[in-house]
C-alpha cells in the first residue's frame, strides 16, 4: 500500500527530474514512437477482428461456396437458381438470397441533382438475413415489383436533406424512373458487405432475359443462407454436394455452406494481414523495450555513487528495484501519454496509412489502451529488474568509489539484446528490398499487350446505340492511333464459364474459360501478337485463342479449324487464331484460358479503348471530350486511362513496400540509440583503461578498434541469425504470386552492409569523442 502510495504522491519525482538527461529525452522518443505503432497496430487488429460480428444471426449466417476439379476450395460464387432451390428442398433452410456479385454503375438523376452511384442488386430478403436495419419504409415481398429502391441513411441526406425519401422518384439512367420504397441504416465499415443504394436482382430478368435468375450454370451471383438453430451446415452439404448436377448434369460445379464469420478473414485472405500486423507490433515492442532496458542500464551506472550513499544510508536491494521501477514507469507513462496525443491528432493520415477509415476517436478504445498498457508495464518491469540485478551485488564502497563489474549473465544479455535488435533490424531491411523488388517486378513486366497511352470510355445512354459512330468519329483525329469495342477491360476479364466442348475433349475435363467480346480493332489497339492463324475481320468469322486455351486443346497440333461448341446457347463457331499469352488477371494468378469473341451478341459492349499519341496530348483528351458530349449530352463525361488501373491492382503491395519502408527506418534508428546507450556505459566502464592505453602511445585508431570490436562481431552474429528469417519469411509471402522475382544473394549483402555501416557510424561518432579526450584529465578524474 505504502508503494503504491509512493508511486501515487510522485515522491520519486524531483529525483527523476533532476536525473533528467539527454538520454532521457531519447528514450521518450523513442518509447512514444513505438507505443504510437502499438496503438497504430491495436486498431488494426481490432478492426479486422470485428469484421462482420454486428450481425445479429452471425452463428448461423453462410456463404455458397462453389469449385469444382480445377479448386478444391472455390469461390464464394453460386448460381442463381441454388438459393430459391434451397428455401424449397432443405427443411433446414431458414431463409436464403442471392446477390449480383458486381455493383452496377447507374446515373441518378434527383431534383437538378445527377449523380453516378452503385447499386447493389439482392433478393430482398437480403435484409432479413443481415442485420441492415430498415429505418423508414419497408421492402415488399412481392419481387414483381423491380423499379424500387432502397437507400442508405446517409445518401438520404445527401440527396433529399431532412425529407422523408420514401415514395420519392429516381431517374436511373435518363430513362427509367424508380420509387424509393425504404432507407437503411448505414452499413458499418467493418461489414463484407457495403452498398449505398440496392434495387431488386429480378431487374436482371428484364436486362438480360426471361428465366436469366432461373439457370443453373452462371456463377455471377454470391448468394447467403441462413439456417434455423441447431441445424448443422456439414449435414446440408451432404444433400448440396451434387444438387447442381441435378438440375444440370453436364456441370461439374459442387456447391457447399462456408461460415460466413469465416468469409472475411480466412477464405479472403485478411487473416495473414493481421499476422503480419502482428508480427510487426510484436518486432517494434521488442525494440523499443531492448532500446529503453539499454538506455535504463546506461542512466543507472552513471548513477552508482548516489546508490552507494543510499547503502550506506540502509536502503535495502528492495527499495532500489522499487526506485529503479518507478522511475521506468514514469517514463513510460508520459511516453503513452505522448502517444496518444500524437496518435490522436494524427488519425486521418494514420488510418490512410494501414489503409483504414474512421473517425479520431475510433483509434483509442479501450483495446488499444489495454494493449499500450501492458506493453508500458512489461517494459517498465524490466527495465528495473535487469539493471537492479547488477546494482544489488556491488557493495556500498566501491559503488561510492565508482568501482564495479558487470556480471557475466548481464554482459552476455546486454549483447543478446543488441544482437537481437539488429536481427530484426536486418530481417526488415532484407524483407523492404525484397517487397520493393517484386513491386517494381509486377510494375515492369511485360504483360503481353501495350497498356501505356490507351484511355477507355464507359457505354451509356446514347452511346450504346451510337458506339461505333463514336469509334469512327474519334477515329477521324490523326492523334487518334486506333480505338476498340470491347464488352472487358484486358486486365479485367472476369467473366468466364465451363461447358465449352470440342472434339477430342475428355469427358472429366472441364475448365473455365474466360471470354471478351470485342471488335476487329482489339489486337491492333493493343498490341497483342498473333502466334498462328489470323485476327477476325467482318469478312472472316471465328475465335482467336490465346495460348494457354490452345494447348488444353491439344498440346502438339495446332488447334486452327477446331470447333468450339456450346450447347447452352447454341453456339459452333470455329478457331480461326491463337494470340500470345497476355496478362488478364492480376500477376498473382496464372494466365488461364482466353477466347476473344467477334460481336455476337452474348456480352453487352461496356468500353470504348482509345489509343492516343503522346503529342497533343491535351487537345487530343478535349477533342474526345467534345465528341462524346455532342453523341451523349444528358450523360456527364468521364473517361479512364488504362494504367491507373493497372497501378491501383497493386495497392495492397504498394501499402506494405511503404509500411517496411517506416518500420525499417524506425527499427535501424532505435537499434542505434540502443548502440548509443550502450555505448555510454561501456565508455563509463573502460574510461581509466583508455586513459592509460593512450598514456603508453596508443593510437586514436587503436582506441576505436578496442570499442568496435565487439560490437561488429555481435552485428555479423545478427545478420546470421537474420537471414534465414527473412528468406522463409519472404519466399511465404512470394508464393501468393504465381509470376515473382527471385531471391538474389546480394540482397542480403546489401542489407547487412547497410546496417553494419550505420552501427558503425554510431560508434564511430561516439568512441572519437572518449578516444580524443586528454587522458591526463581522465586519470586525474579517476
Amino acid at each position: 500500500m505504502n508503494e503504491t502510495y509512493d508511486f501515487l504522491t510522485m515522491k520519486y519525482l524531483p529525483q527523476i527530474l533532476r536525473n533528467f538527461k539527454t538520454s532521457s529525452v531519447i528514450n521518450l522518443i523513442g518509447l512514444t514512437v513505438g507505443f504510437s505503432v502499438l496503438i497504430l497496430i491495436s486498431f488494426f487488429i481490432k478492426d479486422e477482428l470485428s469484421y462482420n460480428k454486428f450481425h445479429e444471426n452471425i452463428d448461423n449466417l453462410y456463404s455458397i461456396y462453389t469449385h469444382n476439379h480445377l479448386n478444391s476450395f472455390g469461390w464464394n460464387e453460386s448460381v442463381p437458381a441454388l438459393p430459391e432451390a434451397m428455401r424449397k428442398e432443405y427443411p433446414g433452410v431458414k431463409d436464403a438470397a442471392l446477390l449480383k456479385n458486381s455493383k452496377e454503375k447507374w446515373l441518378l438523376t434527383i431534383g437538378d441533382k445527377k449523380s453516378y452511384e452503385h447499386v447493389q442488386l439482392g433478393e430482398p430478403n437480403l435484409f432479413n438475413i443481415f442485420s441492415f436495419p430498415i429505418l423508414q419504409g419497408q421492402i415488399p415481398k412481392n419481387t414483381s415489383q423491380t423499379k424500387i429502391l432502397a437507400i442508405s441513411k446517409k445518401m438520404a441526406l445527401k440527396y433529399f436533406g431532412k425529407a422523408n425519401p420514401v415514395g420519392e422518384s429516381i431517374e436511373i439512367n435518363n430513362k427509367d424512373k424508380f420509387t424509393v420504397v425504404a432507407v437503411f441504416d448505414d452499413i458499418p465499415s467493418n461489414s463484407s458487405i457495403r452498398f449505398n443504394f440496392w434495387a431488386p436482382v429480378q431487374l436482371l430478368e428484364e436486362q438480360v432475359s426471361e428465366g436469366y435468375l432461373d439457370t443453373w450454370y452462371n456463377l455471377s451471383f454470391h448468394a447467403y443462407v441462413l439456417l434455423h438453430d441447431n441445424v448443422s451446415y456439414k449435414e446440408i452439404n451432404k444433400k448440396l454436394y451434387n444438387r447442381i448436377q441435378q438440375s444440370n448434369p453436364e456441370s461439374k460445379e459442387r456447391a457447399r455452406l462456408y461460415p460466413f464469420e469465416d468469409l472475411y478473414l480466412k477464405a479472403w485472405g485478411h487473416q495473414k494481414s493481421i499476422h503480419m500486423m502482428m508480427l510487426i507490433g510484436f518486432i517494434i515492442l521488442i525494440l523499443v523495450s531492448i532500446n529503453f532496458i539499454n538506455l535504463r542500464i546506461a542512466e543507472t551506472f552513471e548513477k552508482i555513487k548516489d546508490f552507494g550513499v543510499k547503502k550506506i544510508h540502509g536502503a535495502k536491494n528492495a527499495s532500489i528495484y522499487k526506485e529503479l521501477i518507478y522511475e521506468a514507469l514514469f517514463f513510460v507513462a508520459i511516453g503513452g501519454i505522448f502517444a496518444i496525443l500524437i496518435t490522436y491528432l494524427i488519425t486521418p493520415n494514420l488510418l490512410n496509412f494501414i489503409g483504414k477509415s474512421g473517425a479520431q476517436h475510433s483509434i483509442i478504445s479501450f483495446y488499444s489502451i489495454f494493449t499500450l498498457g501492458a506493453a508500458a508495464l512489461i517494459i517498465a518491469l524490466l527495465s528495473g529488474i535487469i539493471p537492479g540485478l547488477t546494482i544489488k551485488s556491488i557493495s556500498p564502497t566501491n559503488a561510492l568509489k565508482g568501482k564495479f563489474s558487470e556480471k557475466l549473465g548481464i554482459k552476455k544479455l546486454r549483447y543478446i539484446l543488441i544482437s537481437l535488435q539488429f536481427s530484426l533490424a536486418i530481417g526488415l531491411i532484407i524483407c523492404l528490398f525484397i517487397s520493393n523488388k517484386q513491386l517494381s517486378f509486377l510494375r515492369n513486366k511485360d504483360l503481353g499487350f501495350d497498356k501505356e497511352q490507351i484511355m477507355y470510355i464507359n457505354l451509356e445512354g446514347k452511346l450504346i446505340e451510337k458506339k461505333k459512330t463514336l469509334k469512327e468519329e474519334l477515329k477521324r483525329n490523326p492523334n487518334v492511333l486506333n480505338a476498340s469495342l470491347a464488352s472487358r477491360s484486358p486486365i479485367g476479364i472476369y467473366w468466364n464459364g465451363g461447358g465449352w466442348k470440342w472434339d477430342g475433349k475428355p469427358k472429366d475435363f472441364d475448365p473455365q474459360i474466360s471470354f471478351i467480346e470485342t471488335d476487329d480493332d482489339f489486337q491492333k489497339t493493343f498490341g497483342i501478337k498473333m502466334k498462328e492463324g489470323t485476327y477476325f475481320q467482318s469478312d472472316i468469322q471465328g475465335v482467336v485463342i490465346n495460348e494457354t486455351f490452345a494447348r488444353m486443346i491439344s498440346a502438339d497440333k495446332s488447334p486452327l479449324n477446331q470447333i468450339l461448341r456450346y450447347e447452352e446457347i447454341n453456339v459452333e463457331i470455329p478457331v480461326i487464331g491463337v494470340i500470345d499469352n497476355f496478362h488478364f488477371k492480376p500477376l498473382s494468378q496464372k494466365i488461364g484460358a482466353l477466347m476473344l469473341i467477334p460481336q455476337l451478341g452474348y456480352d453487352e459492349m461496356k468500353y470504348l479503348f482509345v489509343k492516343i499519341s503522346p503529342e497533343n496530348r491535351t487537345s487530343t483528351l478535349d477533342y474526345v471530350e467534345k465528341t462524346v458530349k455532342k453523341l451523349n449530352p444528358t450523360f456527364p463525361y468521364n473517361h479512364h486511362f488504362l494504367d491507373d488501373d493497372f497501378e491501383r491492382l497493386y495497392n495492397r503491395e504498394e501499402r506494405l513496400r511503404n509500411q517496411m519502408i517506416i518500420f525499417s527506418l524506425m527499427a535501424l534508428l532505435i537499434s542505434c540509440m540502443g548502440l548509443w546507450g550502450i555505448l555510454l556505459f561501456m565508455v563509463k566502464q573502460r574510461t581509466k583503461e583508455i586513459g592509460i592505453r593512450k598514456v603508453n602511445g596508443a593510437k586514436i585508431i587503436e582506441v576505436l578498434e578496442l570499442l568496435n570490436k565487439d560490437f561488429i562481431k555481435w552485428i555479423i552474429v545478427s545478420f546470421i541469425i537474420a537471414v534465414p528469417v527473412a528468406f522463409y519469411a519472404m519466399d511465404i509471402w512470394l508464393q501468393r504470386f504465381a509470376y515473382k522475382t527471385e531471391i538474389n544473394w546480394w540482397i542480403f549483402i546489401l542489407a547487412g552492409a547497410i546496417a553494419l555501416m550505420i552501427a558503425m557510424l554510431t560508434i564511430t561518432l561516439q568512441s572519437l569523442r572518449v578516444a580524443r579526450r586528454n587522458p591526463a584529465e581522465v586519470l586525474k578524474y579517476e
